[in-house]
């Protein structure tokens, strides 16, 4: 049996995924198709447009065998952070043989290389990157002239210069580095990215996540969803679209306004900020003698940032204020810990598979959200620690979704299910 996972948001589903899906299946020969996908909120710091329901079902209608979710401090953490515990969760399943992702570059031999030495951090090149930095580069601009130098140095060839200036060619990057620190037996795979880049804004057959987010934005007034996007998807996908049109998405930062409003004034200081998650002291503070500057989520990202604070790193730390996210406990024993794996959506086919993990897995799987503890338990009945430390990790999966669908139910004024009553997406396998 052949195993290829795929780690993706789907924020939204498009044809570009579609032909992920298809490559990667044709590519492994691969008898499974294991989708981790991103929750209520994902990797830019922002949330998903659409909840993960409808993301799952996305993706087992398109061809995915199982999906599941990545833990929300993965999911909405540094890309070095949401590959980490991606591959970390992978490698916990004990059955995974690929990990297939896309890349603008399509060359593995490229990009392993960098994963390389960016695992290595060899001397020359960390006293490089220290140099470019003190004179005032950017982090992502110093280490992409870092890496092209060191490589230059070792005869080596030159990186390219997109190279680490590209989002998946970065996150393709850190799923190499992640393979290589945890010594999984996983084999990586790419896939050159078809079509528009990752920030195009242009609709088209093969359009960017970017543009259709951006399209969504710009047609909030339609009661209708936009016919015009039915060539961008899939057609299942577009059914889905359609139908949850301004009933439970789009769901964009802003959404979110008054709640992180509502957590910065209500912080009795800067050093309550400082405790969430990837929020270092400095950008704590400016958060807190700026919030009462607040408007509305996406006006105060721009208003905070620098040139050391980036946008994105901007984002992600008021989300993780937003979802009180607390900084990784230093006392526990892995540096990407993960301690189950949850089901979103699955095909009955998948049985095999289902099999499979459950006799060579590391970590419980979750189906029923409401017998997860008694699970938990029963897994980790001679770790309290570990136990204890999953039902940590999950009770802040499950606020991050109630804050996701509190501001949808406000948005559309359509109640939100409970987490512990949602149901798994199955399907049947095709017929013959």
């Amino acid at each position: 049996m052949i195993v290829t996972a795929l780690i993706a948001e789907y924020n939204p589903f498009h044809n570009g995924h579609a032909y992920h899906i298809r490559e990667a299946r044709r590519l492994t020969g691969a008898d499974f198709l294991l989708a981790l996908m991103s929750g209520a909120f994902v990797q830019r710091g922002e949330p998903a447009v659409i909840g993960k329901s409808a993301r799952a079902e996305m993706a087992i209608r398109c061809g995915a065998d199982l999906v599941l979710e990545l833990p929300a401090c993965y999911a909405c953490g540094s890309a070095e952070y949401f590959a980490g515990g991606a591959v970390a969760l992978l490698n916990a399943l004990g059955c995974v043989d690929y990990l297939c992702f896309g890349s603008e570059c399509g060359n593995l031999d490229i990009l392993q290389t960098a994963a390389q030495i960016l695992s290595a951090e060899p001397d020359a090149f960390r006293q490089k990157l220290q140099t470019l930095l003190r004179q005032g580069l950017s982090f992502p601009n110093a280490r992409q002239e870092a890496l092209g130098w060191y490589l230059e140095q070792k005869n080596a060839g030159k990186a390219p210069a997109p190279l680490l200036s590209q989002p998946n060619n970065i996150l393709a990057v850190e799923y190499l580095k992640a393979l290589i620190k945890s010594g999984s037996v996983i084999k990586p795979v790419t896939i050159q990215r078809a079509g528009s880049g990752y920030h195009d804004t242009d609709i088209g057959n093969f359009c960017s996540a970017t543009a259709l987010r951006r399209a969504f934005a710009d047609e909030l007034s339609d009661s209708v969803f936009p016919p015009q996007l039915a060539a961008s998807v899939p057609k299942d996908v577009y059914d889905i679209l359609s139908a949850n049109w301004q009933r439970t998405f789009p769901v964009f930062a802003d959404d979110f306004s008054a709640m992180l409003h509502y957590r910065l004034l209500t912080a009795p200081g800067w050093e309550s900020l400082a405790s969430c998650f990837d929020t270092p002291e400095t950008l704590a503070r400016r958060i807190f003698q700026m919030r009462y500057a607040f408007t509305d989520f996406s006006s105060f990202v721009k208003l905070i940032k620098t040139r050391n604070l980036t946008e994105a790193m901007v984002r992600r730390a008021l989300l993780h204020i937003l979802l009180c996210l607390p900084q990784p406990q230093k006392t526990d024993p892995e540096r990407f810990p993960v301690y189950y794996a949850r089901i979103l959506g699955l095909r009955r086919s998948s049985g095999a598979l289902l099999g499979q993990i459950k006799k060579s897995g590391q970590i419980p799987l979750l189906s029923k959200l409401a017998d997860a503890g008694s699970v938990i338990s029963r897994f980790y009945h001679d770790c309290g620690d570990a136990a204890e430390r999953a039902r940590q990790m999950l009770t802040l999966d499950i606020r991050s979704c109630e804050i996701y669908g509190a501001a949808c139910t406000a948005k559309f004024g359509c109640p939100t299910p409970s987490e512990y009553t949602r149901q798994i997406f199955t399907m049947d396998p095709p017929k013959r």
